[in-house]
């Protein structure tokens, strides 16, 4: 089973990773904030594949369904999808709330949301 996870790719920057352990936060939340800043790389890459502001959740069910197939596991993708859900409506808020687009989010603007939910 750990073979199937190294197919997995990270869409953040060790750098990122590297300087959010820096970060004077409790470990849930570096690990909150590392989560966020996985799925919005996601996001990104999902929207720029696809042309759009933001996944759609017909972009976003396809691409878990895609990701799940690495690990033979339908049921994987039901909870993914969820999971990717979740944090797509946490950065969709936190972005109105700032009135920023949700894909222009910075690591700073991740931190900011990560901090005040704490």
């Amino acid at each position: 089973m750990s073979e199937q996870f190294n197919s997995f790719t990270s869409p953040i920057e060790k750098e990122v990773v590297e300087q959010i352990e820096q970060l004077n936060l409790s470990t849930i939340q570096k690990l909150h904030l590392k989560l966020l800043s996985h799925c919005l790389g996601i996001f990104r890459v999902i929207s720029t594949q696809s042309k759009v502001d933001f996944p759609t959740e017909k972009l976003l069910r396809d691409w878990c369904v895609k990701e799940s197939q690495k690990l033979e596991d339908k049921e994987f993708s039901k909870l993914l999808y969820k999971q990717m859900d979740a944090a797509g409506q946490k950065i969709l808020d936190y972005s109105q709330k700032i009135e920023k687009r949700p894909l222009e989010l910075t690591l700073e603007d991740l931190i900011k949301l990560t901090s005040a939910e704490a």
